[in-house]
């Protein structure tokens, strides 16, 4: 296997570490928290998140968008395949 360069491990292991983040990370903060889920008086659970929704979906498409530019740079920039069977 050859050795990664410096933009595919800031690709794969940044975008894989936010990928991370937001998922795993964040739901492990929001179990070990305890975030409040109190009822209301129709009997509805009130989801309150300790991290916003927002910035959690932020930190999870911010690390599909690095994978996804290093596959549209690494597809660009490929040499183009020479065909030898002839």
């Amino acid at each position: 296997m050859t050795q990664l360069t410096t933009l595919e491990r800031i690709a794969l292991y940044g975008g894989g570490g936010l990928l991370l983040i937001g998922t795993v990370g964040i739901g492990l903060l929001e179990i070990v928290a305890g975030a409040p889920h109190p009822v209301t008086g129709e009997g509805q659970i009130v989801h309150e998140a300790l991290v916003p929704i927002h910035l959690r979906s932020y930190v999870i498409l911010l690390g599909l968008l690095l994978w996804g530019t290093y596959a549209v740079v690494s597809v660009v920039t490929r040499p183009p395949a020479t065909d030898t069977s002839v």
